[in-house]
């Protein structure tokens, strides 16, 4: 008996932190952080900001721009609007220099995630372009593998439709 509960104490502390799913107010989309790992820091709404969170892994933000984006809806218009969306993000930081980019949807909902290096170090970008607003999460991860994970997690769960 006293190995089977050794076992059962060596699965548990080997086992994968878990994720918490986190709601985001006045939007569908959630977030999976390790609550454990990461501490909430006071978002201010009226400049946007969505959610703040902070760990000795990295730090993150989530903000909320009232900006529509048809022409991420419309196969068409998608490259040159991701173009326009990433020139704006590396004239907003000094030295940008993109290391990754991809173009897809949650759960019908355009998305561009983006991975690059800039005067402060790495950084990983996730927009959610819905028809109304953007959402966008900008994460300073320590691990490059751990920051893709946290931004594929905000999401839009699969049961509820896109704006």
């Amino acid at each position: 008996m006293a190995r089977l509960d050794a076992l059962v104490i060596v699965i548990a502390l080997a086992a994968p932190a878990m994720a918490d799913p986190i709601a985001l107010p006045d939007t569908r989309a959630t977030l999976e952080l390790d609550l454990h790992e990461w501490t909430a820091a006071k978002a201010d709404p009226a400049h946007g900001l969505v959610a703040v969170y902070t760990s000795k892994i990295g730090s993150l933000a989530i903000t909320r721009a009232p900006i529509p984006n048809p022409d991420a809806w419309r196969a068409k218009t998608r490259d040159t609007y991701v173009d326009e969306l990433e020139r704006g993000l590396a004239a907003a930081l000094p030295a940008y220099k993109r290391t990754a980019r991809t173009v897809g949807d949650s759960n019908g909902v355009p998305i561009v995630d983006i991975e690059a290096r800039t005067k402060y170090g790495t950084a990983v970008f996730r927009f959610l372009l819905f028809r109304t607003y953007s959402l966008t999460l900008a994460l300073e991860p320590k691990d490059l593998a751990h920051g893709r994970a946290i931004a594929h997690s905000f999401t839009i769960p699969p049961e509820q439709t896109p704006r």
